[in-house]
């Protein structure tokens, strides 16, 4: 059984949405701006990251009317019919970015109202996760705060 299947039918609240938007100066000539999507309902919150590259796109955000009582697969199909943007986005792929903002932040708040995480939902055993700094700044600091730390590196 594909994954999603075993998901879509899990019940969700959505009393409340609301976005943030973050952003750093990565360098003098670029500012990485993301906008978080966060859902609340039935004392929880779920939060979904909006990874679209170009900052611009950032600007205009779809508003979404809590829909109340549904299932995760009500609430991909109410994301599908939103316009995700005011105009073109820069990139294409910034539709699937911003779409998997605002499933992420669903799927995050229906497992948290259901007290499971998502491998108990989908009938699998946590495995370990590896992390890897990505990093064009100075990779002797970032080791010296944390000598196990795995790094790759991005040239300037």
């Amino acid at each position: 059984m594909a994954l999603y299947e075993q998901l879509r039918g899990l019940d969700v609240v959505v009393e409340e949405t609301t976005t943030e938007q973050r952003s750093v100066d990565v360098s003098s000539d670029f500012k990485r701006v993301t906008t978080i999507v966060v859902l609340s309902g039935a004392g929880a919150e779920g939060r979904g990251e909006d990874v679209t590259y170009t900052a611009e796109d950032h600007d205009w955000f779809p508003s979404l009317e809590a829909p109340g009582a549904t299932t995760f697969d009500e609430l991909s199909g109410l994301f599908g019919g939103l316009p995700s943007f005011a105009g073109e986005p820069k990139m294409p792929a910034s539709r699937d970015y911003r779409r998997w903002a605002f499933e992420s932040a669903a799927l995050d708040l229906a497992l948290r109202q259901a007290a499971v995480s998502l491998g108990e939902a989908v009938g699998r055993e946590h495995q370990p996760v590896r992390f890897v700094v990505s990093t064009r700044g100075d990779a002797f600091e970032w080791l010296g705060a944390a000598p196990e730390l795995e790094l790759k590196l991005d040239p300037d």
